[in-house]
């Protein structure tokens, strides 16, 4: 079997985790790692025995030595450097937010299904074992009919205003970092919402810093989740059905442990043991795809990205956050016809 041969864009944090777990992954090789700076490529190169160091993104883009990239610099670039790729026939796993907004994500995938080139958003809890179980329970009627979600990813952000998550030029902010991945997972097991409230506090740069969302659909199911960059919290999440209720023990979205608890008190609780931090999982499952001639995977698709993506921009709306450059999501006057959505707004 021929091993894939991956490629890395950018040398921050998220770049090093991934890397780091590469070598826990069934196959596939890590070929090369590009940078603008020439020092974090080279010590990249080396710390991760990456035999190819690129000071030119387009280099790496255009060589022959790489089957599929893995895009993980800031929000911003993601869109520009994901439709080099597919430009170039390269295979991209492009870290999320995706993109910025759903039109641009629209775009990207029309792309790589004109290029036929494979193109998954990095959404790897979708891959993790315990999220894995969860769905598994969920589809078994363990816990009966799933009404409510609850989840949270808060974490103390660098107060900086020059850090990315801080800055608004960067597409900073706690929605599209963090916010990201409970509103994933409600959509996971329930589908894209029919009413979305929310409160949000944005901080001294303008970004949102905090906020509580509230999901509802149709049917009578309802999410309650949170994202903050300013506070700490557990960071778990419960699915509560009409027979019983799964805990994902903290950190939620990188679990190695859940548990299954019946309305009469039986517990059921799994352990997984895998090492690093969980990111070997997506790259399993792109190389999978690859071998199997997939364009897109089906356990986290093009149409769950753009869903998601939607998701948040309907919530961006409502908080009236937006990007440099980026058009206004909707028409003014389409909000008079639209009575789903509330509009609270603090500021900090």
């Amino acid at each position: 079997m021929k091993q894939v041969r991956w490629g890395i864009i950018g040398t921050g944090n998220i770049a090093r985790l991934f890397a780091s777990d590469f070598r826990y992954a069934k196959s596939g090789e890590l070929r090369a790692i590009a940078s603008r700076d020439k020092a974090s490529a080279d010590a990249f190169s080396a710390e991760f025995d990456i035999e190819l160091a690129f000071v030119d993104y387009f280099s790496l883009i255009n060589s022959h030595e790489v089957d599929v990239i893995y895009i993980a610099t800031p929000h911003t670039s993601h869109y520009d450097l994901t439709k080099a790729c597919l430009l170039a026939g390269k295979a991209v796993l492009c870290e999320k937010p995706f993109t910025l907004n759903e039109a641009q994500s629209k775009e990207l995938y029309e792309l790589a299904a004109a290029q036929q080139v494979f193109l998954m958003e990095a959404m790897w809890t979708r891959f993790n074992p315990v999220i894995e179980q969860t769905i598994e329970w969920v589809e078994e009627g363990e816990i009966g009919d799933l009404h409510s979600i609850q989840a949270s990813f808060n974490f103390l952000a660098p107060t900086d205003p020059n850090h990315r998550l801080m800055n608004l030029e960067m597409g900073g902010g706690a929605l599209l970092d963090i916010g990201i991945y409970p509103v994933f997972l409600a959509q996971l097991f329930l589908g894209k919402p029919d009413f979305i409230q929310n409160q949000a506090v944005i901080g001294d740069t303008e970004v949102d810093v905090f906020e509580q969302i509230l999901l509802g659909w149709d049917s009578g199911q309802l999410a309650s989740l949170e994202a903050s960059l300013i506070s700490c919290h557990p960071n778990r999440a419960i699915l509560s059905g009409s027979k019983g209720y799964i805990e994902i023990d903290s950190q939620w979205f990188k679990a190695r442990s859940c548990r299954l608890v019946s309305n009469e008190n039986q517990e059921r609780a799994v352990e997984f043991d895998f090492p690093g931090e969980g990111y070997q999982f997506e790259v399993d499952e792109v190389n999978r795809c690859l071998m199997e001639g997939l364009l897109e995977s089906p356990n986290h698709s093009w149409q769950d990205s753009l869903e998601l993506i939607s998701t948040l921009d309907e919530i961006r709306q409502d908080i009236g956050l937006y990007y440099p450059g980026e058009p206004e999501l909707r028409h003014p006057e389409e909000e008079l016809h639209d009575h789903h959505h509330e509009h609270h707004h603090h500021k900090h």
